[in-house]
């Protein structure tokens, strides 16, 4: 239900996004705050990426979530998707003016902000690519990091991967790596990437998250971003 209304905001960019009033629609028996963590960095995305600013509940909704359902505790090999989703969500709130690092709850790996700790090594391109499509998350144009200096330098993988993944019918990975395309697709355009998303939007759009990928990536994608 959370990833549709961020959907709904991202293609309807004038209208209102009452973050903390859709969380609280959700119910409080730990759906709404389950379902901010589920979404991520995504959540803020409206605010990201056009003119809305969050109200002070609306960040306060996303604090509560981390707070309750925190990440792992520290591990000798701690997940590093769990630190990567929390490195974009410290990065994202830091674009909008909020100090999180501090939070409790946050993954003790992404909390000062500063490192990526998502970026992956050398791998073959299938499974690199499987690897960036859980990472899609960090895939917004303020996440400046290692992951992305990746995803440019290996755009041809993306493309691949994304091909790879629609030919399997696994729409929710090829539409997380049609959003990496999509980040730097006036740098260094990918000629597959709009009719990628033309056929996903038809076949995936039924999958929430799925929606909420391609919705990402259209908006990635526009001039102003």
């Amino acid at each position: 239900m959370l990833a549709a209304s961020v959907t709904r905001a991202l293609n309807s960019p004038d209208h209102p996004f009452p973050l903390a009033r859709r969380v609280a629609e959700i119910g409080d028996d730990g759906g709404g705050p389950g379902a901010v963590r589920v979404v991520g960095a995504d959540v803020l995305a409206p605010y990201l990426l056009g003119d809305r600013v969050p109200g002070h509940d609306d960040i306060e909704a996303v604090r509560a979530a981390v707070r309750e359902f925190p990440a792992p505790p520290p591990a000798p090999h701690p997940d590093p998707v769990w630190a990567a989703r929390d490195w974009a969500l410290v990065r994202a709130l830091a674009v909008l003016g909020v100090d999180a690092t501090e939070w409790e709850g946050v993954c003790a790996e992404a909390g000062d902000g500063s490192a990526d700790p998502g970026a992956t090594g050398s791998e073959p391109w299938p499974t690199w690519a499987v690897g960036m499509a859980r990472l899609s998350t960090l895939a917004l144009p303020h996440l400046e990091g290692a992951t992305r200096t990746q995803a440019l330098a290996r755009r041809t993988d993306l493309a691949r991967g994304m091909a790879r993944a629609m030919l399997r019918r696994d729409h929710h990975t090829a539409a997380r790596l049609a959003r990496w395309l999509a980040l730097d697709q006036r740098s260094a355009p990918e000629p597959l990437l709009g009719s990628a998303l033309d056929h996903l939007a038809l076949l995936g759009v039924d999958e929430s998250r799925t929606a909420l990928e391609i919705a990402l990536a259209r908006r990635i994608a526009q001039p102003e971003h």
